[in-house]
């Protein structure tokens, strides 16, 4: 046994040696006090959090479990009788429904149509019904598979497949979410103040027009402010100035094109939440003030954290619709029937997907993900 503890000590001796060894010179610097020197230096709370690593599944869950409590607390705090709601939607117009389906459906056209230039102007050229077809099947994706791959990574993939050009693509599908989002806050906003919004409390107006002043003020100016604040050889930087990307800033008259676009599309939108109204018998909203609550739910929707915005949704449209004098049996029912067109533009999408051969690989979609924004 003693042999034993000898032979380990003559190791430990040695390890230290050659840990010695190894370190660097520093005969500049002062050697470390002891009560110091043999200590780990402590990590800060924001090194610690970086360290964290959480799955993209547990995140998934994490969303689901959002969109459960939220739709949850409807019922548990909102005090809703999901009977009446039942009630409701059976005595709902069909043929107001049916049209506002599909006036909804046919919504994806004038996205695809607005993505086709953004990703021609990149290089990216795909007719009309390629892009149409990938747009249903990204809401296929969102809605049904979001733990794979999301609707935005569907939408790169297949524009850019076959031509090595995946940052192209992803550029032309953040142009289009931004243009689409400047909209959505320029529509409340100019519904808040051209109508008649004194009901609406200022803790919503303040966040929307402040917003839409940011998305105005500063996006068009990103390529100077990343040039400036952080350099002209900085990542950032050379995306907004150096990249297939700029031509977004260059070519005016392609971004006056896409916002007319988004106008129109956002236009019918708001025609589809009219069409529903109508359809539950809600002709005691004002059309102001669709413009105002619609794009309010889609910016809620878009950040906060939750399963493809359910839950946060539901509990916005209810919350607009009664500031608007409508019953809580009502605004839950607008809210479900909302959904029930989205899951239903998401089922025409995994049609497409089943029927067009838009399978991905697990192999093509780790290809994308490592080559892109190289």
């Amino acid at each position: 046994m003693s042999g034993k503890l000898s032979n380990l000590n003559v190791l430990e001796r040695q390890d230290a040696q050659v840990g010695r060894d190894m370190e660097p010179s520093t005969s500049s610097s002062a050697s470390p006090s002891p009560e110091t020197g043999s200590r780990p230096q402590a990590l800060s709370i924001t090194q610690r959090l970086s360290q964290i690593k959480i799955s993209k599944r547990a995140k998934l869950w994490g969303k689901i479990g959002i969109s459960i409590a939220l739709f949850a607390s409807l019922f548990l705090f909102g005090k809703v009788d999901l009977s009446k709601s039942i009630e409701v939607a059976i005595k709902a117009n069909r043929w107001y429904l049916a049209a506002t389906m599909a006036l909804f459906l046919a919504s994806t056209f004038l996205n695809a149509h607005r993505w086709q230039i953004f990703a021609s102007a990149v290089g990216l050229n795909k007719s009309l019904l390629q892009l149409v077809q990938y747009c249903f099947v990204g809401l296929f994706f969102n809605l049904f598979l979001p733990s794979t791959v999301g609707g935005d990574f569907s939408r790169c993939y297949y524009l850019s497949k076959g031509t090595g050009k995946y940052a192209n693509a992803f550029y032309s599908v953040m142009a289009d979410r931004t243009v689409g989002l400047a909209v959505l806050f320029l529509f409340a906003s100019v519904g808040m103040l051209f109508g008649p919004a004194g009901s609406l409390p200022w803790a919503m107006k303040v966040p929307i027009l402040a917003g839409t002043l940011g998305v105005f003020s500063i996006v068009p100016f990103l390529p100077v402010l990343s040039r400036r604040l952080l350099g002209a050889e900085s990542w950032l930087s050379r995306q907004f100035n150096d990249s297939p990307a700029k031509v977004y800033w260059q070519d005016r008259g392609l971004i006056a094109t896409t916002l007319f676009l988004s106008v129109v599309m956002q236009v019918v939108i708001v025609g589809c939440h009219i069409g529903v109204g109508l359809a539950l018998g809600l002709t005691q909203i004002p059309i102001w003030y669709y413009f105002v609550f619609y794009p309010s739910v889609a910016v809620l929707g878009f950040v906060t954290p939750s399963f493809n915005g359910i839950g946060i949704r539901e509990w916005a449209y209810t919350y607009f619709l009664t500031l608007a004098g409508v019953d809580k049996a009502h605004a839950l029912t607008y809210a479900i029937m909302w959904l029930g067109l989205n899951t239903l533009s998401s089922l025409v999408g995994g049609l497409v997907y089943l029927l067009g051969h838009f399978k991905i690989s697990n192999q093509e979609k780790e290809l994308f993900e490592s080559q892109a924004l190289q």
